[in-house]
């Protein structure tokens, strides 16, 4: 493939820390997404992110550790073949921990403002 033939959507994708492991990529007209299942779904969860910078309310830094939790227990026990997981699990763990991100760092900004203004 040239690489003119390559969206600038797929360049980006590569810069994405991902194993790209074509089973747990999803897959599109036949083709896998350049990034699997987690990553998209944890940079969807990231587009939370000014969502959480515009409420009236912040959300507890605590909640954003409690959001990484799925994950973790997902990748770990897939890691040690304690069992294998599905794409759509990957993809609600990672949508989870991207938005659990979001929280924490839309708080560090908080504090980060509060120690300077």
């Amino acid at each position: 493939m040239e690489s003119k033939d390559v969206s600038i959507w797929t360049r980006l994708a590569y810069v994405v820390p991902c194993h790209r492991k074509v089973s747990r990529c999803f897959h599109i007209n036949g083709k896998p997404m350049p990034i699997c299942a987690r990553c998209s779904s944890i940079l969807i969860g990231y587009l939370w992110l000014p969502i959480f910078l515009l409420l009236p309310f912040s959300m507890p830094w605590w909640l954003g550790f409690l959001l990484q939790v799925p994950m973790l227990i997902d990748g770990l026990t897939q890691l040690v073949r304690f069992r294998e997981s599905t794409n759509t699990l990957r993809c609600v763990t990672g949508l989870l921990s991207g938005i659990g991100m979001s929280i924490l760092v839309t708080h560090f900004i908080f504090l980060l403002l509060g120690d300077i203004l």
